[in-house]
């Protein structure tokens, strides 16, 4: 039975990454808005657009300014980077299992995740390394697929899903030690469980707090106090 769970969670998250090949992703580097989409990528610079040059054997699964670049994540472990929008881009091979699925960059390290739950930091100086999440903790967490990552100023934080099927957050100060973050919060004084599936995770700079997106808009809110977790339906 656990297998068969792990099984079904790994393809829904396989799933999720197929979709995301699809969208169209965007980033801002100094002046200038980078937009990707299967077909094309155009930088927009002082109003005028620039096409850029982007390898057609691989398609790019996510989009990030990190160090004035333009780092992405694209199929078979690689890691692309523009130095300028005139520039070839640089490829760097990752040595892992899975694909990647999501990206999230701070001022000194970009982090990305894996369908195989692998976490991989990017350094200033380009270089990468994979710290595989489930080898690690299984024997403290359980088997957890990840969903999403984000990057804030003194943390980061990835949603993930559990074997059961349930939700979890996870948080790094730097990326290695990681601890778990409950789901738990108070209405009235009583108390409960947040139960609903995270699609992304995202870090709000103005409120200093992280949240995790649900498919129905339904938001919840992990501030830098763990009890002072909040729902927002909408």
């Amino acid at each position: 039975m656990i297998s068969m769970r792990r099984t079904i969670i790994i393809l829904l998250i396989s799933l999720i990454g197929l979709q995301a090949r699809s969208e169209t992703f965007s980033c801002t580097v100094h002046d200038a808005v980078i937009t990707v989409t299967d077909s094309s990528m155009i930088c927009i610079m002082d109003g005028e657009e620039i096409a850029m040059d982007m390898p057609d054997d691989m398609r790019i699964r996510g989009l990030e300014a990190f160090g004035g670049r333009v780092v992405a994540i694209a199929e078979g472990g690689h890691i692309l980077c523009w130095d300028s929008p005139f520039d070839k881009p640089r490829r760097i091979r990752i040595d892992m299992r899975g694909e990647f699925i999501s990206i999230d960059a701070g001022e000194e390290i970009c982090y990305a995740i894996s369908d195989q739950s692998e976490i991989i930091s990017l350094n200033l100086a380009l270089q990468g390394k994979v710290f595989d999440f489930n080898a690690n903790y299984s024997e403290y967490y359980g088997y957890i697929s990840l969903i999403d990552i984000a990057v804030g100023p003194t943390a980061v934080f990835v949603a993930a899903v559990r074997e059961d099927g349930s939700p979890a957050a996870f948080t790094s100060s730097k990326g290695t030690v990681w601890s778990e973050r409950e789901l738990d919060y108070a209405i009235n004084g009583k108390w409960y469980m947040f139960k609903k599936i995270p699609h992304r995770i995202t870090y709000e700079e103005f409120s200093d707090n992280y949240v995790l997106h649900c498919e129905d808009s339904t938001e919840f809110h992990l501030p830098a106090c763990s009890h002072c977790n909040f729902v927002i339906e909408k």
